[in-house]
């Protein structure tokens, strides 16, 4: 047994090893680009220099490639839809896919402080229009708790409930209502 556990973690040295020499190229490449740069990598997507001088990855036509090339832009508002599967039904708890994206969320807003996040919540709509506007608040405050749990100061994290007021699908289909029930957001730059 200690042979097998040795000789996969030997493979799994020999993958992570390869894997850092297109990644190791792909910096050096960035290192000799001018800032706000973005250098496509191959499967890695694309690295982007930020503000700060600090870099991101991200795929491109992905909600994250999105955030970061706005990150390394000068536009003062971006507003993003995540997309994937956010929530199961009418519930406010974020789906373990919607969760996985939060700690890479908060990268991006650690890269540029003087940025601030508006989490838009939003349901399907169910005919309570109150119930609606509340679940969709929830939902945004659920995402504005791990953002600030994972280091984002309150001052710069704001939220919004919007119920079924701005949907981006027919709610008629189960597919629509799961659609609509997601959270938004808008990033904006403060006066500098």
């Amino acid at each position: 047994m200690p042979a097998n556990s040795s000789i996969a973690q030997l493979i799994l040295l020999a993958c992570g090893a390869a894997s850092l020499v297109p990644a190791s190229l792909a910096i050096k490449r960035l290192s000799d680009a001018p800032p706000h740069e973005t250098v496509e990598s191959g499967d890695l997507g694309a690295i982007v220099a930020l503000r700060d001088g600090s870099t991101l990855v991200a795929r491109s036509g992905t909600p994250g490639r999105e955030i970061v090339d706005w990150l390394a832009s000068d536009a003062p508002e971006g507003r993003f839809e995540l997309g994937g599967r956010q929530f199961v039904g009418r519930l406010a708890d974020p789906t373990i896919e919607a969760r996985v994206r939060v700690p890479r969320l908060i990268a991006m807003l650690r890269a540029d402080s003087d940025v601030d996040v508006e989490i838009v919540g939003h349901s399907d709509r169910s005919g309570d229009a109150a119930a609606d506007r509340a679940l969709s608040e929830e939902r945004a405050t659920r995402l504005a708790q791990l953002l600030r749990a994972g280091g984002i100061a309150r001052d710069r994290i704001h939220v919004e409930g919007l119920g079924g007021d701005e949907p981006i699908a027919d709610d008629a289909t189960a597919e629509g209502r799961r659609r609509n029930g997601r959270v938004s957001l808008i990033l904006s730059r403060r006066d500098r």
